[in-house]
């Protein structure tokens, strides 16, 4: 059975419900402080509704008079102290949000022309497959959410970015049936050979496939000083497109 939401919460509530770096606040102990001090506030029970005023700090100095009246509260220093002191967290916690999205954004295009034009391609080549043409597993799995993980990304080398497309695109097989595993396979061959297109109609022929490899061959055999299991990687790739199931009429 689903937990029933409570109807009333209460100030002490509200209190222990604040967030770590709110708490760290000297201001906070002076909230539990009155609190403690006022048989009032401490027998106070306040709506869902209310309650989520006051923990988003939605309430405007200019319209605490109505806040009061409406919820029935005394009027009493408590609200219009927790309310700045929310406020005041809330916009430091939106201003970190902002700096680490530009960092984010500044590392991400920092990766290499072809890193971005495969991610962009996988993130349209999801939302063809979503009902609401949307892309959660890209947002999700692929981009990241911290400067820590756009540094990683910065830092990966050719096994671990063939890894990430292909946990990628078996999150995609596991969530939309539209979209096959055979499918999958085919694009994480492409992308493991440096292709950009995708899409059936515009797959490469075998005439390129065999130039792909013999190029990216020089470069991993492992008589070459390359990674052994990067190369077997790339031979199967290569067999795959060449594959007649999946080249049938190509020259």
């Amino acid at each position: 059975m689903s937990r029933l939401r409570r109807r009333y919460y209460t100030l002490a509530s509200l209190l222990d419900a604040q967030p770590r770096g709110l708490v760290r606040d000297s201001r906070h102990r002076l909230l539990w402080d009155h609190f403690m001090s006022s048989e009032k506030l401490q027998k106070l029970r306040i709506s869902r509704r209310c309650y989520s005023l006051l923990n988003k700090a939605r309430i405007k100095p200019e319209n605490m008079k109505l806040f009061y009246r409406t919820y029935r509260l005394p009027t009493d220093p408590f609200f219009p102290l927790f309310l700045t002191v929310k406020k005041a967290w809330l916009e430091e916690r939106q201003r970190w949000r902002d700096e680490r999205d530009r960092a984010i954004m500044s590392g991400m295009r920092e990766l290499p022309d072809h890193r971005r034009r495969t991610l962009r391609m996988l993130a349209e080549l999801e939302r063809i497959h979503h009902p609401s043409g949307a892309n959660p597993v890209w947002d999700d799995f692929i981009f990241p959410k911290s400067k820590k993980r756009a540094g990683e990304l910065a830092g990966f080398g050719e096994i671990e970015w063939q890894n990430l497309w292909s946990l990628f695109l078996s999150r995609l097989i596991e969530r939309y049936g539209s979209f096959p595993e055979s499918q999958g396979l085919r694009i994480e061959a492409l992308l493991m050979l440096g292709f950009n297109q995708l899409h059936d109609e515009k797959r490469p022929g075998k005439r390129e496939v065999k130039n792909k490899f013999r190029i990216l061959s020089r470069k991993y055999h492992p008589d070459r000083g390359g990674d052994a299991t990067l190369f077997r990687r790339l031979k199967t790739a290569r067999d795959l497109l060449l594959n007649e199931r999946y080249q049938t009429g190509d020259r």
